[in-house]
């Protein structure tokens, strides 16, 4: 018997999914330090995605700026005016897309840019400014301090602490000029996406990252045209979609990671994020939504912990907001929404999908300890209980006892995983993260 997740997707744009599933974005940490092109490592990675049966493939961090990454080992575009650097990195670029799509990188012919059709995955490049939350070092200089909207810093906890100041500090406000440079860096990042062979690419304006705090009353307290209401924070994503669209055919694929809400006080709310996903509608120039939430001052999408006890007993922990998303969208919408996070069996996936909460279902951490997961999901000849449920080991006695480090360390559990696979390995459940290190700094 066929599941509903074997169901093709057809975005807004006539690109289609071949099935619901997704790999959701993931920090690979596989780039030289300082940032750089994909490489071999990248390249084993999601060639075991791309054997996995997805239905789209979404990258990890595509860094638009150098001096803010996510992490000093992101992958990152040259900057535009960086002509030379540019045209160094396209042939990494261009073999990662394909190796994506699974298609051999060596064979010269002609290869439609676009996986419309077929049972290819779609193949979606995630780009990123990392804004307040780029850590000392990761791009830029430990006196340089980050960027944000407006000059507020990161509290991870009530008070700032001495580790927020130590990794992150107060940002600098932006000008209204180093703001057209940011919408035009992630213009060329995608215009440099769609000529390197990716089928789209996807902003991350979520988990406290530059767009998102854009989109935050809390962090955004500018009084200027990005600053204000609702539609003025809207702003700076609507002119880089606009831009984008100026510059790639319709046929390539515009999707954006967006929070359903911050989960911090005077952050954004739900009815912020809903007028936002209807603003997004309203450009009919966006194919897909992916729902989120959280940031580094509260990790959700880290661990979901952070989040009410209502919401962590539901598989699927942004499905409501998805159904109330479909409420307040138009009936001939065509804008597809993306739910990642909190889903651990096929039964709660084909729920969302049957009640028409969610279009498509993200799956980020199972895909490190299972590459090939969809084809499990995708044949009710497997039972669910099959799947790799593999839980973090413990932080050491020495890692600080902080929120987001304590949800740091889950995650860089996982990272780890990817190591392994991109070097040829099988995930591990007992991993040595004195190895991952090991290797990640050698």
């Amino acid at each position: 018997m066929s599941t509903i997740l074997n169901q093709p997707l057809e975005l807004s744009n006539g690109a289609v999914m071949p099935n619901r599933l997704a790999k959701a974005p993931l920090e690979e940490c596989l780039a030289n330090f300082g940032g750089g092109p994909p490489n071999n490592l990248h390249f084993n990675l999601y060639d075991a995605w791309a054997k996995g049966q997805w239905g789209m493939i979404i990258t990890g961090n595509v860094g638009i700026d150098r001096r803010f990454l996510g992490i000093m080992f992101d992958v990152v575009i040259p900057d535009p005016a960086d002509v030379t650097k540019r045209a160094e990195y396209m042939p990494a670029f261009k073999k990662w897309a394909r190796i994506c799509k699974g298609i051999d990188p060596n064979d010269a012919r002609h290869d439609d840019p676009v996986a419309s059709r077929g049972d290819r995955a779609l193949v979606v490049a995630q780009l990123v400014h990392t804004g307040r939350q780029s850590i000392r070092c990761a791009g830029r200089a430990p006196w340089k301090p980050p960027m944000a909207p407006s000059a507020v810093p990161i509290k991870t906890s009530e008070e700032s602490s001495f580790a927020d100041k130590l990794l992150f500090g107060t940002p600098k406000e932006l000008t209204v000029a180093e703001i057209t440079d940011i919408i035009h860096r992630f213009i060329e990042g995608a215009v440099y996406c769609y000529e390197a062979g990716f089928d789209g690419i996807e902003l991350h304006a979520a988990h406290g990252y530059l767009l998102s705090s854009f989109l935050s009353p809390s962090v955004n307290l500018r009084t200027d045209q990005y600053g204000g209401d609702a539609d003025r924070r809207f702003r700076i994503i609507k002119e880089i979609i606009q831009g984008i669209r100026a510059k790639v055919p319709p046929s390539f694929v515009v999707g954006i990671k967006l929070n359903s809400g911050d989960f911090v006080r005077g952050g954004l709310s739900e009815e912020d994020a809903l007028l936002h996903v209807k603003m997004l509608d309203q450009t009919k120039a966006v194919d897909f939504v992916e729902i989120s939430g959280g940031t580094y001052e509260k990790p959700v999408f880290l661990d979901p912990k952070f989040m009410a006890e209502s919401t962590k007993l539901r598989e699927g922990l942004f499905t409501a907001f998805a159904q109330r998303c479909h409420t307040i969208l138009p009936q001939e919408s065509k804008l597809r929404l993306i739910v990642t996070g909190g889903f651990s069996t096929r039964r709660g996936m084909e729920e969302a999908v049957k009640k028409g909460d969610a279009d498509g279902v993200g799956i980020a951490r199972p895909a490190t300890l299972e590459p090939a997961l969809p084809k499990k999901l995708l044949d009710n000849a497997i039972p669910d209980a099959q799947a790799v449920q593999w839980e973090p080991s413990s932080p050491p006695f020495f890692f600080p006892r902080l929120p987001l480090t304590g949800a740091g360390w889950s995650m860089l559990w996982f990272t780890a995983q990817m190591q392994r696979i991109a070097r040829g390995e099988q995930p591990e459940p007992n991993i040595s993260m004195l190895s991952f290190f090991w290797h990640l700094l050698f």
